[in-house]
């Protein structure tokens, strides 16, 4: 199967992160119409244990082959591969079964008592069949990075969107009559079908790869033969140096996991002891999660692009120790990082309320938005910082990195969330200001690993300055705009000018250069 570069396989997993995240925004507009905020709310409440879970299942098994597997095929160690991917499916079959018997018993239990709302209960079992199926898609996945293919992973999950959108839609309708709860389970049931299908697909291009390739004659082979006394080739061996590697990410996620499903308990709660109805605390967690926290996170189907075809590439330029190679991905990371960040900060911060009420018919939530605006580049760059720091076989100062920063998410959303006067805001502050720790601790790490020798001018500089020259002539292009058209989407032309005006400053100030653009079409 044909291999891709850096560059390449990142661009191949942003186009189809792209067609996904629109998939999904339409989705989320259509849902947003058909059950409102509140049910919105119900499922965003769910879906951080889900999460919880899937990574309790994964245990940063997918991951670990992802970096594991370019290392021993740097040594031409093809077998080795395999039985990678052979003992990380074998323990995620296993973990996955566990906890879906776990939830399966316990759902009422977490509805009753820790939600506090038995609408919950449905949601929870609706998602078992995703439990099960995800793991295993995980793991096909990340086997394909090691081998620098991202073509499969971009077929199964535009197929994976795809699904979810028909069978969810389908639900929903035919749910409607019979309540609320049914209806955002019925988002839950189209999670499980999209992952199903997204594995078929995996499944029939693995099979596809295995007639392709030579594994058949590995075994027959008399260099194979020597390369096998070289490496140990058994299944403890395997899992021990898969758990080394993933013990350290899996916690890591884990922190971020369980501070999204103490969000989820904590931010209702403490909006009630602010004096909110339980309602109107569901209603505004809806507004957070389920609006604010998708458009702040949209772009990031580039920084997870980026990521996904990150660690590979760093792993094996580390292996061969190639560390020109390493401190010119990061810098191209950088740069695309915060060429995307600036501007989307300026956006969100401007045009907050306009954006919310054109997508979903809530303005309220656009101040939310506003607030959390700042974050964005911090989160953009703490996604790529955690595939960085995973490449280089740092995990565990991701993890530690992450955790201060959640103890900073988590103290603010308990201190600031039930004063009445800040209320969601508070906790928008608080996410915000936790991402941003995390972020600039991650990059003082990689510093001090690689060193700091970045292009200041042209990673930090200059799009700021683009970014500034968009800010202060935003209110002059809005208001002459609303002058000419007058109708209702002439905000989204007034973003589309802003993100011309500034892509054409960049291009003038030099900060997208000829060799750029080269190294694009190659």
């Amino acid at each position: 199967m044909k291999k891709q570069s850096f560059l390449q396989g990142a661009l191949i997993l942003m186009i189809a992160g792209l067609i996904n995240r629109v998939i999904g925004f339409v989705l989320r507009l259509i849902l947003v119409r058909q059950i409102g905020d509140e049910g919105l709310g119900l499922f965003q409440m769910v879906y951080p244990l889900f999460m919880t879970l899937l990574l309790l299942t994964t245990a940063g098994f997918p991951v670990a082959i992802s970096k594991l597997i370019p290392e021993r095929m740097t040594h031409n160690d093809k077998q080795g591969g395999y039985n990678l991917l052979k003992v990380s499916l074998v323990f995620v079959c296993l973990m996955s079964i566990l906890f879906s018997l776990i939830l399966y018993f316990s759902s009422g239990y977490i509805a009753q008592h820790i939600y506090r709302d038995s609408r919950t209960g449905i949601i929870l079992l609706s998602l078992i069949p995703a439990l099960l199926i995800s793991p295993l898609a995980a793991c096909f996945r990340n086997f394909f990075h090691g081998i620098h293919s991202m073509l499969p992973t971009a077929f199964s999950q535009i197929t994976e969107q795809f699904t979810r959108l028909i069978i969810t839609l389908g639900l929903v309708s035919t749910a409607a009559s019979l309540g609320l709860k049914y209806q955002a389970a019925s988002m839950a049931v189209g999670i499980s079908a999209g992952e199903f299908a997204g594995l078929l697909i995996l499944l029939i291009i693995f099979i596809y790869h295995l007639f392709l390739s030579d594994y058949q004659k590995l075994s027959h082979s008399d260099k194979i033969k020597k390369i096998q006394k070289k490496f140990k080739h058994n299944f403890f061996f395997d899992l021990k140096t898969i758990a080394a590697l993933a013990i350290p990410i899996t916690i890591g996620r884990l922190v971020n996991s369980l501070m999204m499903s103490g969000e989820a308990v904590l931010i209702p709660r403490q909006l009630q002891l602010a004096g909110f109805s339980i309602q109107e605390a569901t209603s505004l967690y809806g507004q957070l999660s389920g609006m604010v926290e998708q458009l702040i996170f949209l772009p990031t189907v580039i920084t997870i692009a980026l990521t996904a075809s990150l660690i590979p590439n760093i792993s094996a330029a580390r292996a061969c120790k190639n560390y020109h190679k390493i401190k010119g991905n990061y810098q191209d990371v950088i740069r695309i990082t915060t060429y995307l960040g600036f501007p989307v900060t300026v956006i969100f911060l401007c045009k907050g309320s306009e954006i919310c009420q054109l997508l979903f018919g809530y303005p309220a939530a656009g101040v939310i938005l506003s607030h959390m605006a700042f974050s964005a580049t911090f989160i953009y760059f703490l996604q790529v910082s955690h595939g960085m720091l995973n490449g280089l076989g740092k995990p565990q100062l991701s993890l530690l990195n992450l955790t201060l920063g959640s103890i900073l998410k988590i103290s603010g959303i308990l201190l600031l969330t039930r004063q009445t006067a800040l209320g969601i805001h508070g906790a928008a502050f608080s996410i915000g200001l936790g991402y941003m720790l995390s972020a600039l601790l991650n990059f003082i790490v990689i510093g001090h690993n690689i060193g700091y020798s970045l292009n200041i001018k042209q990673c930090f500089l200059k799009p700021l300055l683009a970014s500034l020259l968009i800010y202060f002539i935003e209110p002059y292009i809005s208001s002459h705009s609303k002058k000419i058209i007058s109708v209702s989407w002439v905000d989204l032309l007034v973003i589309v000018i802003l993100i011309l005006i500034y892509t054409i400053f960049m291009v003038l100030i030099k900060a997208i250069t000829p060799e750029d653009t080269k190294r694009f079409k190659k």
